[in-house]
């Protein structure tokens, strides 16, 4: 057996959980009480195992440095990979704003409720961690490993398990159920109002990622059957966490009150009062800041190396932006700019009308420079498919339909998701619609235009210095 070829199902279901399950999913859901069941199931089957399906065989078919921008130049040249990739960039960007002020509004609210809904407070904050995290980063990213891993463990797995034996006890000392499961219409959700099914795209952007793990689907023993055998079961495990972490949070707190930003603290804050454990509430605060910390600490450099591959083909930002750091062999400038960008995203939590607001409003932009990404991709999988028939993948879609109706399927499911954001949740306030919606497409179509404007320019440039190469 090759050495590269030990990797087992077990293998690829711990990287898939790692990569995906996010404790800060849940309040989002957590409103919509007995029905977020039916809800989870449906973004599961709409983008989870689509998506791991396809970037299974493409990450197979292209295992470059680069992912999904590699898969899309491949399909559609490089002028569209580049968009791929500046779009996922400014994904990042978004990202990490929003990650910061869940965390922050979390440690405030352990320890000073009234911080969690100061905006200066929340904002100033947010940037200074960053910023901290940037040069620790520049200066030596050994210590990164260890973050991630102690971040994995105590801020998403230990935080998902106590939340659940938490209600467990709740129930079994004699307190009442905070939210009504018993009535069976409750379990099903109004998908005739807009208002409610919204947070559907929120909800399908809990399980994106899984563009991570199909990395290493070519080094299994057997791809073709233990990479869908572990989807399967990545499915069940993540499904089931996101499932009874909102049954759990539902249990003690009512669904209604739920905040969608500090609504784990609001349960733990009502548990430790009621049950009379007062260091419960701090130490799921230190607890899920962690796992925050580390989701943060992940995503911070690995996306400035796919803007590495994807800005040497035309040189679109300039050759700086692709410099090391001499000494601790870091992109340095590239992380400076980033943590630039951040900061003034940081700063929308000024102008909002509420935390929850700015929340939502850089969730919504996230989600949507994330998913556009995703609708070239699950195109690209059809024109690969036709255009490189001959290029061999160690693992494919099975059959004949499957290989049809998933990439659909899960162009389908984004491209809903993306118009869902359009439609304001009814639980926040978000000032004036059309200022809200001009804020979502406006920032949406000025990323692709700068990314378009950068590219145009550097491939003039590049002509004019007579290196010549299509668009």
């Amino acid at each position: 057996m090759s050495e590269n070829k030990v990797l087992g199902v077990s293998d690829i279901v711990l990287m898939n959980i790692v990569a995906i399950l996010s404790i800060r999913q849940i309040p989002n859901v957590a409103p919509y009480g007995a029905s977020s069941v039916i809800l989870w199931i449906l973004a599961a089957l709409g983008l989870f195992v689509p998506l791991a399906m396809v970037c299974g065989e493409l990450s197979t078919g292209w295992p470059k440095e680069g992912g999904i921008f590699v898969w899309v130049r491949e399909a559609y040249g490089p002028r569209i990979g580049w968009m791929c990739a500046f779009l996922f960039i400014c994904c990042c960007v978004l990202f990490f704003p929003m990650m910061l002020q869940f965390m922050m509004t979390t440690i405030a609210f352990c320890f000073n409720e009234s911080l969690a809904a100061n905006k200066v407070f929340i904002g100033v904050s947010s940037i200074i961690i960053f910023w901290i995290l940037t040069f620790m980063n520049i200066y030596g990213m050994e210590w990164t490993k260890k973050i991630n891993n102690f971040g994995a463990l105590f801020g998403v797995i230990v935080p998902g398990i106590v939340l659940i034996l938490l209600a467990l006890y709740w129930v079994a000392s004699g307190h009442p159920m905070q939210t009504d499961y018993q009535t069976a219409a409750n379990w099903v959700p109004n998908l005739g109002k807009w208002s409610t099914i919204v947070f559907l795209s929120s909800m399908m952007f809990a399980f994106a990622g899984m563009e991570v793990s199909p990395m290493i689907a070519g080094r299994c023993k057997d791809p073709q059957k233990d990479f869908p055998r572990a989807i399967f079961i990545s499915a069940i495990i993540i499904v089931g966490i996101y499932i009874l972490g909102t049954i759990a949070l539902n249990t003690i707190f009512p669904a209604n009150d739920a905040n969608i930003i500090a609504g784990i603290m609001q349960g733990m804050k009502m548990a430790s009062v009621n049950l009379g454990v007062p260091w419960l509430l701090p130490l799921m605060g230190i607890l899920i800041a962690i796992g925050a910390l580390g989701q943060i600490n992940s995503w911070l450099v690995g996306p400035i190396y796919m803007l590495n591959v994807a800005n040497s083909e035309q040189n679109v930002l300039g050759t700086k932006i692709n410099e090391m750091h001499p000494k601790y062999n870091t992109p340095a400038f590239a992380l400076i700019i980033e943590a630039i960008l951040v900061s003034v995203f940081c700063l929308s939590t000024f102008v909002s009308p509420s935390m929850e607001a700015a929340y939502w409003t850089l969730t919504a932009l996230n989600t949507l420079c994330y998913f556009i990404p995703y609708l070239m991709m699950f195109s690209a999988f059809y024109i690969l498919r036709k255009k490189f028939p001959e290029v061999k993948r160690s693992f494919k879609i099975p059959g004949k339909v499957l290989p049809i109706i998933l990439p659909a399927m899960g162009f389908i499911s984004i491209l809903f998701a993306i118009i869902l954001l359009f439609v304001p949740p009814d639980q926040i306030d978000l000032g004036n619609l059309l200022v809200y919606e001009l804020q979502i497409a406006g920032g949406g179509v000025l990323f692709a235009l700068i990314g378009d404007i950068l590219y145009q320019r550097a491939l003039k440039k590049n002509r004019q210095g007579g290196n010549q190469t299509a668009a």
